[in-house]
């Protein structure tokens, strides 16, 4: 899977409109570009205040955004990694799995 930048910012203006957050919060007008550690820090800051504030919210955004419940619930088990990173990392991919499902198919 790419994870250029233009692809990263594409994901994170998903992640903005999915998790209904201000334009404010990522900043994304401000960027030109970005790398994955920085998308992922973005990225797991929503995921951690959410846990922190509402988790229900969380887990509906999850399920509207179509991330794989048996996989994060697998992740969540085998590892002692923090639970917001991994939730991070799992929607990241999932963000970019739906950009470059656009990209296929808006070049047909």
């Amino acid at each position: 899977m790419s994870t250029n930048s233009d692809d990263l910012m594409s994901g994170l203006a998903l992640v903005e409109k999915d998790f209904k957050l201000e334009k404010s919060y990522l900043n994304l007008s401000e960027r030109s570009e970005i790398g994955y550690d920085q998308a992922f820090l973005l990225v797991m800051r929503v995921v951690e205040d959410l846990m922190a504030r509402d988790f229900n919210q969380l887990i509906n955004v999850l399920y509207r955004i179509d991330v794989s419940e048996e996989k994060l619930k697998e992740a969540l088990a085998i590892t002692n990694d923090n639970p917001a990173s991994i939730i991070a990392n799992m929607i990241i991919e999932r963000e970019l799995q739906k950009v470059e499902t656009r990209k296929k198919y808006s070049q047909s």
